[in-house]
């Protein structure tokens, strides 16, 4: 492929992008009460979320915060839908009132940039799903600790989180403990690293000579209870990603965070030069099909972040995942086959998060740059980037793709080609030598967890992909040759608000419905007792008295018991504008 004559810049590509993905978000203006009627209509809500047998955790939180908006005299009801469905239309059709559900979690808060940030408020995917806009008070902050050196970053942050608690966009509610359900008679090493991310299945050892029913230590089998991945395997589809586990092990990066540092991956190095990154990739890369991976594909990879029609005129079409990440680039270099050169926003204290990115080949998603349109999906322009399942996927990951049966299973197959299986001890990734301990990772899908604790009790499971929920881990803990790894997880549960239509358009009355949840009654009722109850978006790994709870933000009720106190409740709302009739139904005034 012949290397770009000019460098791809990515502030071309943004022209235009406000107002592609206005999505049909208008839900709540058939909620709003009418103050041109003589009757003003109650206020009416809808909160969506997870059902119960995809997920108890959230359902039982919406039904938790259902019951105590009928307090404050709102009508509201619980909407259950699946995950696929749910994501669609929180994440691309931005058709939702409010919904509970779990952010998939970060690794530097850089990720608000791409959650808060107004220039956003109208895409699609996790980048500002809320329709936020706050340009001094939210984005000021946002540009500001993306800029700054690690000493002063923390004003920056500190403001952002009191911005939050100010405007309420969203309300974090807790940060869980997701215990994995495992066996060690034919592999170890489950604690030395996260199934939270794809390193946490190639660190695993094998236990030689071991067999299980009748079955060698050449397959690793795990459970899974999210039937999309047996769908869609495409890394920019938001809709069908939760954690990027598996397309994490398809797709390479440049650099992936390993003990809490980014070392680089498919790069062999990397320097600084001011605010520029300046990449070397290993030798002997190649794609699943055999093509060489060269530094174009990089290139090609970030410019169809910024823009997935792949062209420089009108309409831009940004994909809906990586937006936080992407964005971090200012400029793409291509500087030799196996050099390019990233002009980044900031420095080398939080710039690496920008590689971070899954490298896609060229001579594979070069095709799917056309506009296309799909059913479910309430885009002004869509690309077949987008839409495309990608069953069959081609990347360059320590796993390849095999096979896939719909609501059944999927199968990767060790690559023997990944540059794991020839590192040598001096590398960084040293410890990761030789590449995954097995020669087939096999996720078999059931749409019950209980069922999934049982396969592992059985042999015939060596783990469980997800996180055990908290109703299932007495039954895991009771299972004899099961053992749970715990961990604290960034994945937070959280109410989110669509800010685009009244009443949710008022922070007031944000913030009166955020102080509706017993965060405490949630952590023992709900999460029995495995979450750390919270207000702030990055709590994890940060200083605690920066983000303990005042008085505006604490349950208007005694804490613990669900309980809300009525009568200040009713003033809350009052106070934020609104009135209420002789039933006790709250409308507008």
């Amino acid at each position: 492929m012949a290397l770009p004559k000019e460098p791809l810049t990515r502030r071309t590509l943004l022209t235009g992008t406000a107002g592609v993905f206005a999505g049909s978000a208008g839900c709540l203006s058939r909620f709003q009460a009418s103050v041109d009627r003589e009757t003003p209509e109650q206020v009416t809500v809808s909160i969506a979320t997870l059902p119960a047998d995809e997920n108890s955790v959230p359902v039982r939180i919406a039904n938790h915060l259902a019951e105590t908006l009928g307090v404050a005299g709102i009508d509201a009801g619980v909407q259950p839908v699946t995950a696929e469905n749910l994501w669609r239309s929180l994440l691309l059709n931005q058709d939702f009132d409010l919904y509970i559900g779990q952010h998939p979690g970060y690794t530097d808060p850089d990720y608000l940039y791409g959650l808060l940030h107004s220039r956003f408020s109208e895409e699609p995917g996790w980048q500002n799903p809320f329709g936020y806009v706050n340009v001094p008070g939210m984005d000021d902050p946002l540009e500001a600790q993306r800029r700054a050196r690690t000493a002063d970053r923390a004003d920056s942050l500190s403001e952002i989180v009191e911005a939050v608690r100010e405007e309420v966009p969203f309300s974090v509610i807790a940060y869980p403990q997701e215990p994995r359900a495992v066996r060690t008679d034919r592999y170890s090493g489950w604690d030395y690293r996260s199934l939270e991310s794809p390193v946490g299945y190639l660190a695993l050892d094998e236990r030689s000579g071991e067999e299980h029913n009748g079955r060698d230590a050449e397959t690793l089998t795990v459970g899974i209870t999210d039937r999309r991945i047996t769908h869609n395997l495409n890394p920019l589809a938001v809709e069908y990603r939760s954690r990027w586990i598996v397309t994490g092990l398809l797709y390479d990066s440049l650099g992936r965070r390993i003990d809490d540092e980014i070392e680089p991956w498919l790069a062999r190095d990397w320097t600084w030069d001011g605010n520029r990154l300046q990449v070397e990739l290993r030798d002997g890369l190649t794609w699943h099909d055999g093509e060489t991976l060269t530094a174009a594909d990089v290139a090609f990879t970030y410019r169809l972040l910024w823009d997935t029609t792949h062209t420089e005129g009108d309409p831009t079409v940004p994909a809906p995942c990586f937006r936080s990440r992407s964005t971090l680039v200012e400029n793409v270099e291509v500087t030799g086959e196996r050099t390019i050169e990233l002009t980044t926003e900031t420095d080398a204290d939080h710039g690496l998060e920008s590689a971070m990115v899954p490298v896609l080949p060229a001579h594979i998603w070069e095709e799917r740059t056309d506009l296309t349109s799909i059913a479910g999906f309430d885009l002004d322009n869509a690309t077949e980037a987008l839409v495309d399942d990608n069953i069959e996927p081609v990347g360059s990951g320590p796993l390849r793709f095999d096979s896939v049966t719909a609501d059944d299973r999927l199968e990767l197959v060790r690559n023997d080609d990944h540059f794991l299986t020839w590192i040598g001890n001096n590398d960084p990734l040293a410890a990761l030598a030789g590449g995954p301990p097995y020669e087939r990772l096999v996720f078999i899908y059931s749409p019950s967890q209980a069922n999934v604790i049982e396969g592992v009790q059985a042999g015939d499971l060596d783990a469980s992909a997800d996180g055990v929920v908290p109703t299932e881990i007495e039954r895991a803990e009771g299972a004899s040759e099961v053992e749970l790894e715990f961990e604290d997880v960034s994945a937070y549960y959280h109410l989110g608000f669509n800010t685009r239509n009244a009443p949710l358009s008022n922070p007031r009355f944000r913030s009166a419905v955020s102080r509706l949840l017993d965060r405490e009654y949630l952590r023992t009722e709900v999460f029995d007792g495995y979450a750390t109850p919270a207000f702030s978006p990055i709590a994890m790994g940060g200083p605690e008295d920066e983000w303990e709870p005042n008085h505006r933000m604490g349950f208007i009720g005694e804490s613990g018991t669900g309980a809300v106190d009525e009568e200040t409740v009713h003033e809350l709302f009052r106070e934020a504008g609104y009135i209420y009739n002789e039933s006790g139904e709250l409308v507008v005034r």
